[in-house]
Parts: structure tokens; sequence; C-alpha cells
């Protein structure tokens, strides 16, 4: 196997770790120490070219090679089975679409989150039900971790240097959940954007952290929550739209399959009705002005939209298919929305998962 990375003998197991902390290779945390029998491991199972590169990591251009992207997913405690999802994961990132350069840099708190679905998300025990934004699953952390690690490592996107992110998020650490498809009586996210029902995939956002919703009810009360939770005057995208993510979990999906809403209908409503008056939004300040007008000379205000009337009413997106729907959690009372950056970037990305043949 030709592998070309630097190759460090320690003998002490502590020494090895407080190394890794000098060089500055880890975000924080302790890792798992990246052993040449346990990175061969993760290239063997995947069968591709260590040297295979998917690119250069913004902002600093890092070569995303496959050997280098198995050391940093040792690092963050992937088995050699989560490794497929890390690969899909990082082509996802590096994809134009998503600008990875500019959600790596602002000063907004987004962080990408990585979303799973298919087969592999069961089969790898990764969570989509209760507390599924939270701790307690490998699957989840690791990979989550494992495309933090290679931002940081191979795309130096650190504080105080290249990420300008003034206050950010605890997903920096690790920011990955899979839909649950089982307790879900819609199309999962996948296979809404194009991929074969049964296949796997990852779909990559960049978002706030979940803010919870109250939810609870027939699906005009739900709506009504969630409606109003997502055009706070807060979130970016409210004053330059872009796209937004709501989570709701199995038992809002079950009532409102219940009452013959698709998920369609609900994207549709929440498009329609999650709304603020241009003139709300003015108040907001100068600032939020000009970076309304920026938009608009790009033409993402379509020119439906009088903006010189305040009694206009402006939604959280350009189309409703901006607004991304996700079924996770536990049977419960609550909801959430993940407001995204705006219409700067970090648009949701989704990669087929390549599973080793006969794996």
């Amino acid at each position: 196997m030709n592998l070309i990375s630097e190759r460090l003998k320690v003998e002490d197991y502590e020494e090895a770790i407080e190394l890794f902390y000098s060089r500055g290779w880890t975000d924080g945390l302790p890792v798992v120490l990246p052993t040449a029998r346990r990175v061969e491991a993760l290239i063997a199972h995947v069968g591709r070219d260590p040297q295979e590169n998917l690119g250069g990591v913004p902002p600093k251009g890092g070569a995303a090679t496959v050997e280098k992207l198995a050391i940093n997913a040792v690092m963050g405690g992937c088995r050699p089975e989560h490794f497929p999802v890390v690969l899909a994961a990082m082509e996802a990132l590096m994809d134009p679409a998503h600008n990875l350069n500019g959600v790596s840099q602002t000063t907004h708190m987004c962080v990408s989150l990585v979303i799973v679905n298919g087969p592999i998300a069961r089969a790898l025990n990764f969570n989509s039900r209760d507390g599924v934004f939270g701790n307690g699953y490998r699957a989840n952390a690791a990979v989550g971790r494992a495309v933090r690690l290679a931002l940081w490592n191979l795309g130096g996107a650190t504080p105080w240097d290249t990420d300008k992110a003034t206050l950010s998020h605890p997903g920096e650490y690790a920011f990955c959940i899979a839909e649950e498809e089982e307790d879900n009586p819609w199309a999962p996210l996948h296979v809404e954007r194009g991929c074969p029902p049964g296949s796997d995939a990852v779909t990559v956002f960049a978002c706030e952290g979940p803010h919870s919703v109250f939810c609870y009810g027939t699906p005009e009360e739900m709506l009504h929550v969630l409606t109003d939770s997502m055009c706070s005057l807060g979130n970016n995208n409210m004053h330059v739209m872009g796209q937004m993510l709501v989570t709701l979990n199995p038992l809002n999906a079950e009532e409102f399959a219940k009452r013959g809403w698709s998920k369609d209908d609900v994207r549709q409503y929440l498009w329609e009705h999650a709304r603020r008056p241009i003139a709300d939004v003015r108040a907001c300040g100068v600032v939020h002005e000009q970076f309304r007008k920026m938009e608009q000379d790009a033409g993402r205000y379509p020119l439906r939209y009088d903006l010189a009337n305040p009694t206009t009413r402006v939604p959280v997106s350009r189309d409703p298919k901006d607004i991304h729907i996700v079924v996770a959690g536990g049977r419960s009372y609550f909801a959430s929305v993940l407001p995204g950056w705006g219409g700067f970037g970090g648009f949701a990305v989704t990669r087929p998962i390549r599973r080793p043949a006969g794996r």
C-alpha cells in the first residue's frame, strides 16, 4: 500500500497524545492514535488508491487524499466500515455549491451538518431517534468528528486564524445525524434529492444548531409554531433567504400523514406562512438593508417581491424546495428549526455512499 505520510516513532502513549496537542493536530479533544495498522485497515476496506485526491480543502487547500482522510477518520474514532460515509461526506462538502471556503471562514455560526440516509445508517447503528443531535452513538460521533478533523488539519479551519466565527456552536466538534426511515410515513431526504430508494447517501448542509420548537397537536397547530420559529428576525434567512432545515419527530410526521399532509404540503405551507413584513426586517438596521440590497442585485430576490412596500411579506427562502425537511428524534413534543447561512452558501449537497462490493 502506497502510504507517504510522515511516520513518527513514539514509544510512550501519553507522550504521543501530547505530541498531537503540541503540533496542533487536534481540535482540543484527545484523539485515537492513527497507527499504520489502523489507517491501512480503513483504506483497505474501501479499496481505493491511498493517493486519490478529492481536492484541496478550503481555506488553506490541503490535499484531501484518501490516506489523509483515513488518518483523520482514525483520529476521530472511525472503524473501517465508517470510512465510506466519511468519504461521501467529504465529496459533498467539496462541491462548489456548498461553498466550503465561505462556510469555514464566515463570522456566522453555521457548521456543516452531515445527514446519513439509507440501510447503512441502521447497519452501522447511527442514531436517528431519541437524542439524535446529542451524544451516545459512536457512528454519529466518529463520522462527524472525522469530517471536522479533516477540515481542521487539511483545510486549516481554526479559530483565531481562518475560522472567523464570532460564536460558532458545539457542532464544530462533531455534527452528524441519521434520518429516521422506518418510523416515517414519507420518502427520506436522499430519495427526494434524486437517489434511488434503498440506496445509501449523505447530505451536507451548513446551518446553526437546532432551535427547539414545542410542536404538538393538530397539523394546523404544529404549523403555527413552526412558521413563527422559522421567521425570527435574528436568523440570516429572514434577511438574505438561502436554505433552512426543519426536523420533525416521527410523531409529528405521523400526525401530518394521518390528516393527508404530504411532505411537500408541509413544505409549501411553511414557505407561504413563515414570512415577515419588510417593515419589520428594515427596522433591524442599515447593515441588514445592505445585505438585502446585495442579494437583490444578485437576483436572489424574485421580482414579484415589492421591497419598497412596507407591507410586503418576505419569505425565508426563494423557493419552497429550499426548506429541507428531515424526520428524526423521539416520539414526543418537540421539533427543531436549523436556519442556514442565508444566500451566501452552505447549500445542501447529496452524494451516494460507495460501499465496497460484498459488504
